[in-house]
């Protein structure tokens, strides 16, 4: 069994494999005390124990998160955790001015979105920011833009004006409103479908190209039905990403002991 974990900024989420099948799913919050706790915790609720697990790869991009982790691993599994690095070749090539600041994250989302559909690709990261990356024909991976995700310009407004509730974001399809709550809900949501449609004309007008668009993230299941653009949506890209880079590169080297 492979356990694959995608470590960001604001969450942190277990999967479990069972050679292709997904057996067991975890997302929590990344700022954690004990992840020693947790993984047990994991592993136990789902009837697993340590000795299942043959591999542990690791997404990150928290290095002082990482390193904790990479104790846990060993002390947990007594096996090194394997990390994803931008210098590694995973089916994609990073031609960006600095390598090193390209997210682990993106480098699996990229590596995965390009296996499945081996064509130019702009690959939307609908989550905690919003990110939308560039691959091209070849498969590499050109440019990349971020801005803010759904929620955290949620997170702002309530933040930084003290007469605006907090209330749950929704979907919503009118441009209209007649009270503070859905004053807000249509302004945020219908705000946030036109900065990303807008991002991606700009880019497709740049690039003078039709790339295929294709989407993952949280926030992206009730989203990706207001941008036509969008073609093709999967929730966790990461996790499949982890899963696909584990067993088309990193598998076959580990038991040849390339």
């Amino acid at each position: 069994m492979l356990l694959t974990i995608d470590l960001g900024n604001t969450s942190a989420k277990f999967a479990i494999f069972d050679g292709n099948q997904q057996i067991c799913f975890l997302n929590i919050d990344s700022k954690q005390d004990d992840y020693t706790a947790i993984i047990k915790n994991f592993l136990y609720r789902n009837n697993l124990k340590e000795d299942l697990i043959e591999d542990v790869i690791i997404s990150s991009v928290v290095p002082n998160i990482s390193k904790v982790l990479e104790k846990v691993i060993l002390n947990v599994f007594n096996k090194e955790a394997i990390f994803i690095s931008p210098s590694n070749d995973y089916g994609i090539k990073i031609e960006t001015e600095n390598i090193e600041e390209v997210g682990s994250d993106l480098l699996v989302m990229c590596a995965y979105a390009y296996h499945l559909f081996k064509q130019e690709l702009l690959v939307v990261s609908l989550g905690t920011a919003s990110v939308i990356c560039h691959v091209d024909n070849e498969g590499s991976f050109k440019h990349c833009i971020i801005s803010p995700g759904y929620g955290k310009i949620a997170e702002t407004l309530w933040g930084n004006a003290a007469k605006l509730p907090e209330f749950e974001l929704k979907r919503t399809l009118t441009f209209l409103a007649n009270n503070t709550v859905d004053a807000m809900n249509v302004g945020i949501y219908q705000g946030y479908i036109g900065t990303i449609r807008y991002l991606l004309t700009g880019i497709k007008a740049e690039l003078n190209k039709e790339p295929k668009i294709v989407a993952c993230g949280g926030f992206g299941k009730e989203i990706v039905k207001d941008i036509k653009e969008i073609e093709y949506y999967e929730a966790d890209m990461v996790t499949s990403g982890l899963h696909y880079i584990y067993n088309r590169y990193i598998k076959n080297e580990i038991n040849t002991g390339i």
